[in-house]
């Protein structure tokens, strides 16, 4: 098949996001598919091909919102002009254009987001932008990938759907290799996330620092809080993975979302808390895993409610001591693998080109 990856994506590519994308379409290629990567974007001065070996990447970057419109044209036409089999989506703002796009190739949108949610906390412009042309592209689309059951239940995508399938996050396991058991003296956890996420529930790792002193915290990638720091915490600030897989692979514990609450969300399959099993790590979380229906010894679900700390002390302290020095055999972690999940879904696009 020739497939067309459309992404709006301004984080660069070095985020993980776009490495998912990159890991993703590797996948696709090796299967013995054509593929064309076409990336909306305002970043400038960024070879992103370099992150995606082997594939072609179509780039049409804007400066602003009067650009937006025309430059998204010029990207809908170069697509068209490839003439692909099917288009695959990461379901983002709507452009003009776009749902003619949709309609006219079979195509599938993944979903990672309670869009509404998310746009309703920025309110403004952009809120209502999105709430009033949304669906020119969902009532076009002819498939829907989701990353979680619980957002395929979501009504507002749900009336739209006409074919779905749930496949959650995955990662390259190959390119993570798995860490040797530690000999820490204390506790060592880490985190590593985004700035400016209130859902991660920075303040939670914050309160159970203070509750347990004699452990240590490794915070990457997330901005220092306006509150009190205790002294056993350390925030790296942004890293790259080669910076930031020895201060991992150091760690008995990770740490993944506390607060999915603030999202309205109950459910969910991130990224970071593959990496962290990807190299052997125990996790510790405050939702429910998409790709561990069972839970497993080595996740501890916490409540996802507000108040999930302080009267759970004991079962993280237990959990805690108990992993701390060992390591995620990786044979309970091989169904997170790109390889199995990207098999699964080219079956699913390949459904959908033959049923147009």
């Amino acid at each position: 098949m020739k497939l067309a990856y459309l992404i709006h994506w301004n984080e660069g590519p070095e985020s993980g996001v776009f490495k998912k994308i990159c890991s993703q379409v590797n996948e696709w290629r090796k299967m013995g598919n054509e593929i064309k990567l076409f990336i909306f974007t305002n970043r400038s001065n960024i070879d992103w091909s370099l992150h995606c070996d082997q594939i072609e990447v179509i780039l049409q970057q804007y400066d602003g919102w009067r650009s937006r419109l025309t430059r998204f044209r010029t990207l809908v036409t170069q697509i068209e002009q490839w003439n692909p089999d099917t288009i695959y989506h990461r379901f983002d703002l709507y452009y003009p254009h776009l749902n003619r796009l949709l309609r006219k190739y079979p195509s599938v949108l993944e979903i990672n987001s309670n869009d509404l949610t998310e746009m309703r906390s920025l309110l403004g412009v952009r809120y209502w932008y999105h709430l009033l042309t949304r669906t020119r592209a969902l009532k076009v689309s002819k498939g829907f990938v989701f990353v979680t059951k619980e957002l395929s239940e979501k009504k507002h995508y749900s009336r739209y759907v006409k074919s779905k399938i749930i496949i959650g996050n995955g990662i390259e396991l190959e390119k993570y290799p798995p860490s040797i058991n530690t000999e820490n003296k204390s506790i060592r956890l880490v985190f590593i996330g985004s700035a400016g996420q209130t859902w991660h529930g920075i303040d939670k790792i914050i309160l159970l620092a203070k509750r347990q002193p004699n452990w240590q915290f490794d915070m990457i990638g997330t901005d220092v809080i306006k509150q009190e720091i205790p002294s056993n915490m350390i925030f790296h600030g942004k890293l790259t993975r080669d910076q930031y897989q020895p201060i991992i692979q150091q760690a008995d514990i990770a740490i993944g979302t506390l607060a999915l609450h603030r999202k309205n969300m109950k459910e969910a399959s991130p990224l970071k808390v593959r990496e962290y099993l990807a190299y052997g790590i125990p996790v510790i979380v405050g939702y429910h895993d998409t790709d561990f229906q069972d839970n497993p010894p080595f996740i501890l679900e916490l409540p996802n409610e507000a108040n999930n700390i302080v009267p759970y002390l004991d079962k993280i302290t237990e959990f805690s001591t108990y992993w701390a020095g060992k390591r995620v055999s990786r044979e309970w972690v091989q169904h997170l693998d790109t390889k199995q999940k990207e098999a699964i879904r080219i079956s699913y696009m390949t459904s959908i080109v033959e049923n147009r």
